[in-house]
């Protein structure tokens, strides 16, 4: 804000009566002094628009965490792809399925993705509504819940390719195959 504005702002704390309430004798006495605080002191703090430097800003963390999730769980989905798999015919589609020794990662991966992902959009939706909510100056990032929100469209995709990685090793587990 400009200086002109917030001498202003300032200004007219000053001059506006306080009332503290009735004195020993009955009568109500006014102060001139700045108004109370909120935690119930005399001393009053500038408004919270007007202190320099007070703009809080969106974590970015639930975004890492979830970008991270993703990009690892693309990984596990690469290296099975690649080194851990058997060729598994799907309806006459080959499909490079990991074998039943490294069922593990597949489990990682989609412990990885979907779970991980949309629990980090949770995170950064209450992060933001409280964040608003304790401080009117607090900046949205409305940029971090598209990311996302695309995020967990990538992770629906890798958890089911994971899921599927999984039911090979399981149905050979359960001697269903």
């Amino acid at each position: 804000m400009s200086d002109g504005l917030s001498r202003v702002t300032r200004g007219f704390w000053e001059a506006v009566p306080e009332f503290v309430g009735p004195d020993y004798e009955g009568s109500v006495r006014m102060s001139t002094s700045s108004p109370p605080s909120r935690t119930g002191g005399v001393t009053a703090r500038q408004p919270v628009s007007m202190v320099r430097g007070s703009r809080v800003v969106a974590s970015a963390m639930p975004v890492s965490v979830g970008l991270g999730a993703v990009l690892v769980s693309l990984g596990i989905a690469v290296y099975i792809a690649v080194a851990a798999t058997a060729p598994v015919s799907f309806f006459g589609v080959p499909l490079p399925l990991v074998i039943s020794e490294q069922w593990w990662l597949s489990l990682i991966g989609y412990l990885l993705t979907p779970f991980t992902v949309i629990a980090c959009y949770g995170w950064d939706a209450t992060l933001q509504r409280n964040g608003l909510r304790r401080n009117r100056n607090f900046v949205l990032r409305p940029a971090y819940r598209r990311a996302l929100v695309w995020a967990v469209a990538a992770g629906i995709v890798l958890g089911a390719w994971h899921a599927i990685n999984l039911s090979v090793p399981l149905s050979e587990l359960w001697g269903l195959s």
